[in-house]
């Protein structure tokens, strides 16, 4: 039980992170796209920093798709806890080490299961 509470707050935790790591990149992005239109009129029209927007922009657009696909594997894992089967791995049946649990809390994969 309360290894239980360990990881469930862990990955309470680790979801907001998550979230705030969103919100923060989608902020981030409309700075980017409300500039847009300031630098196009303006003599930064230059074809190297267009592209480097876009780079920036394309960077953020990946990282919110890595954060999206994070919060979703926390929400399966809280799943796990609900049902009672967190930690055990979904390949082997076998429980998944605590060191990997800590470091990452929603993995779902035993060492052995990788391997």
């Amino acid at each position: 039980k309360k290894k239980k509470n360990h990881f469930k707050n862990k990955l309470v935790e680790e979801q907001k992170e998550a979230e705030d790591k969103i919100n923060e990149l989608e902020q981030s992005l409309e700075e980017i796209e409300a500039n847009k239109g300031d630098r196009a009129s303006s003599s930064a029209h230059h074809q190297g920093n267009l592209g480097s927007l876009e780079e920036q922009r394309e960077t953020k657009y990946t990282l919110i798709e890595k954060q999206k696909e994070k919060l979703e594997k926390i929400k399966v894992a809280l799943d796990r806890i609900a049902t009672g089967n967190y930690g055990t791995c979904v390949v082997t049946g076998d429980q998944i080490q605590r060191e990997r649990l800590e470091i990452m809390p929603y993995a779902v994969h035993s060492i052995d299961a990788m391997e």
